[in-house]
């Protein structure tokens, strides 16, 4: 267990294929939990993937 942490979470633009790819190639996946946010002007979409730590 690193740290004493069980899963790591991170946060992506769903628009990002290449970073999606990426991370779903090192064990990432997306749990399904996303958020819309407006950032200049533009709405983006973030998803949040999750990695278990104990493998």
């Amino acid at each position: 267990m690193a740290a004493g942490f069980r899963s790591a979470a991170l946060w992506v633009f769903a628009g990002n294929g290449r970073a999606r790819r990426f991370y779903e190639a090192a064990g990432w996946r997306p749990d399904g939990e996303a958020v819309h946010e407006e950032t200049g002007g533009v709405l983006v979409e973030e998803l949040r993937y999750r990695r278990d730590l104990l493998e």
